[in-house]
């Protein structure tokens, strides 16, 4: 026979397993987020670095490679580990960004390398 304070002790520990379940879901779902916007933000920055788009700070477009090249490596590393996680579409989007990102690499790189 179960006392009342042994069901009472059953239905608080199931409600946690719940309430640590739901706790894990909405951790996940804000390590998504936030892994979505430090992807923003390092495909900012590779744009910047790139001599693309102009610094938000100081209005000056600068080029540099080594810069970009580290941002873009690091936006694929996290793409990778955010992929299992999201949909298809968001998949292809994000694999448009790094290759979008790696194309314009190649191309400022080249251009770089140009004598004059």
């Amino acid at each position: 026979m179960v006392s009342d304070v042994e069901g009472a002790r059953t239905a608080s520990t199931m409600t946690m397993g719940e309430n640590e379940r739901q706790d894990t879901q909405e951790q996940l779902a804000d390590t998504v987020e936030l892994l979505r916007w430090i992807i923003g933000v390092l495909g900012g920055s590779a744009w910047q670095n790139l001599g693309l788009i102009p610094n938000p700070a100081t209005k000056k477009v600068a080029r540099n490679l080594d810069d970009a090249r580290l941002a873009i490596d690091a936006a694929a590393s996290l793409i990778e580990h955010l992929k299992p996680r999201v949909d298809e579409t968001e998949r292809r989007e994000l694999d448009t960004l790094l290759a979008n990102l790696r194309l314009n690499f190649v191309e400022q790189q080249a251009k770089s390398q140009q004598p004059g």
